[in-house]
């Protein structure tokens, strides 16, 4: 059975996506657009891209709607999209915002942050 492969691996394809690296936005949390930017991560992205991202989609979101708005564009490039929205109503919610290039969708950002109203 000579040019015969079998692929005895039980792994999926999708254990082979690269992770998304964390980045240092200690001393930035609350310069990054909204009340709290708790966590960067990045994939194909520097940090400092995802700085200007996160702080580009955020200015976005208080452009239409004010703290509780949303962005439907695309900002630097990336489109985003909010995540569950929870917390107290009225007084303040935490969200995940996911981007991704446009151009290039294995680019990415996803940040966790708290926005008070």
């Amino acid at each position: 059975m000579a040019g015969l492969l079998v692929q005895t691996s039980g792994a999926s394809p999708s254990a082979h996506v690269a992770s998304f690296a964390p980045c240092n936005i200690s001393g930035k949390q609350q310069q990054l657009g909204a009340s709290y930017v708790t966590s960067l991560k990045v994939q194909g992205v520097s940090c400092a891209k995802a700085e200007k991202v996160i702080k580009a989609y955020h200015r976005c979101r208080h452009q239409n709607g004010g703290a509780a708005g949303t962005c439907s564009a695309a900002v630097l490039g990336f489109k985003c999209k909010d995540g569950k929205r929870t917390g107290v109503p009225n007084v303040q919610y935490n969200a995940t915002a996911k981007c991704h290039k446009t151009s290039n969708p294995s680019k990415r950002v996803k940040s966790r942050y708290t926005q008070n109203t």
